[in-house]
């Protein structure tokens, strides 16, 4: 018998959901666990330590989170430690740092790219 593991970047293998609206505007930073779904605007920061951020909307701050998908506008960078999508819809502008990626086509990316291990290292060169 084989068990279906639902990926990490389903939201729905999180337990706490929390959901903005298409015609809200949140100004301030997030700090989540669980699954958070945006289709709004969030002029702020984006963390979290456990969980996935499904984005739809438009988010002007940095990103950091475990997993995510990306259908929709950052204005700021996006680190992804475990797994990020860029669906057809994405629009990033800022560095993208990320463990293991898909892209679809369509997503645009406009700065950098670099893996985890890479960002990590240019942090420990800045920093002597």
């Amino acid at each position: 018998m084989l068990i279906s593991k639902k990926k990490k970047t389903d939201p729905s293998a999180y337990k706490d959901h929390s959901f903005i609206g298409s015609q809200t505007r949140v100004v301030g930073d997030i700090v989540f666990n669980g699954g958070l779904h945006i289709e709004g605007r969030v002029e702020g920061n984006i963390r979290a330590d456990d969980g996935c951020l499904n984005l739809h909307g438009e988010v002007v701050g940095d990103i950091e989170v475990p997993n995510a998908i990306i259908n929709g506008i950052v204005r700021g960078n996006l680190t992804c430690l475990q797994h990020l999508e860029l669906a057809a819809g994405a629009r990033v502008h800022g560095v993208v740092v990320y463990q293991n990626m898909e892209m679809v086509l369509g997503a645009q990316v406009s700065g950098q790219m670099k893996p985890v291990q890479q960002a990590e290292e240019s942090a420990r060169s800045e920093a002597s």
